[in-house]
């Protein structure tokens, strides 16, 4: 049996940027000796209403599979990042909403803290990592850390 990890970490991804400043941001300034990251890799099934969710299986399946190559590509990639970053630790991929089933695995885990990265770009742009972090802040009930991204130094060529 391998010795319980000193602290079980939490980080949740969405495949973007700003997620992979959360994980940096973890390696550069968060990371322990004992630690356990499990990245949580969230995907909703966004191609099907719910209500044809039990009908028809098959064609639930295919959507699926095509999500599942998508999906399966980042998710390799993360595992390639945590094995490049000399991190102990496992990608999880989980259906749902993303800030639900990072909440709930932190919780299944006893985690010891969450990370989730944020655009934070305030109200104007209530984009994905900013409403999953907003989420998670309120339902966690362990500490998270909100890794803000620091992309108002890269210039201003990105404003619609």
């Amino acid at each position: 049996m391998a010795e319980t990890p000193k602290r079980r970490v939490v980080l949740a991804m969405d495949g973007s940027e700003y997620a992979d400043y959360a994980f940096n941001w973890y390696v550069e300034n968060f990371k322990m000796d004992g630690d356990y990251l499990t990245v949580v890799h969230s995907f909703e099934a966004k191609s099907i209403s719910h209500a044809a969710l039990g009908s028809d299986v098959k064609a639930l399946g295919n959507v699926l599979e095509e999500e599942a190559k998508e999906n399966k590509v980042i998710l390799d990639l993360l595992r390639t990042k945590l094995a490049s970053a000399g991190v102990a630790g496992e990608v999880k991929p989980l259906v749902g909403k993303p800030g639900e089933t990072v909440v709930h695995e932190a919780h299944e885990q006893n985690a010891d803290v969450i990370l989730c990265g944020s655009r934070g770009h305030g109200k104007l742009r209530r984009t994905f990592m900013g409403s999953v972090s907003d989420y998670i802040v309120h339902h966690s009930h362990v500490p998270v850390v909100v890794c803000r991204h620091k992309n108002h130094h890269h210039g201003h060529g990105h404003h619609h």
